[in-house]
């Protein structure tokens, strides 16, 4: 734990202490802008590449300051903080939420793979919904396990 830091309501940076939001804003809209600049050089929209530009950095303005933020910020100076995350109660069930989601996520694949195997070659199977129908199932797998050892406690 940081005894001689002031823990503040969203924390200081890792190197030099300054307010991390006062680093993340500027950086992550710098980004953004960048980002935005090479979407509309590149032809994001061909109608109207200065919109599309505008467009695209709006929409990645919000998480590349979260982005910035993650990186730069020192957990221990955040005011009510875990000191040590990983050791939590919730960081539990985060483990065991994903440990059994790859579980499901191998009994998945397959019994997915056993039953391509019987199907005939003729017949039709758009493979560009299996991959996002596997990750959906992993998504709700880990989401109601999570759900479930929460509610237990």
């Amino acid at each position: 734990m940081h005894d001689q830091q002031v823990r503040t309501p969203w924390g200081t940076t890792k190197r030099g202490g300054f307010p991390a939001l006062g680093v993340a804003i500027p950086a992550g809209l710098a980004l953004a802008a960048a980002l935005g600049v090479v979407a509309a050089a590149m032809g994001a929209t061909e109608s109207n590449p200065m919109l599309g530009g505008v467009v695209f950095a709006l929409c990645l303005a919000l998480p590349l300051v979260a982005l910035v933020y993650a990186v730069v910020v020192d957990r221990g100076t955040i005011k009510g903080a875990a000191d040590r995350p990983e050791e939590s109660v919730e960081s539990g069930w985060y483990d065991r939420a994903a440990a059994g989601a790859f579980t499901d996520l191998v009994l998945l694949a397959g019994a997915g793979a056993t039953i391509l195997a019987f199907i005939p070659a003729n017949f039709p199977v758009d493979l560009k919904l299996v991959l996002p129908a596997v990750v959906l199932a992993c998504f709700a797998s880990f989401g109601i396990r999570y759900l479930v050892l929460q509610r237990k406690g």
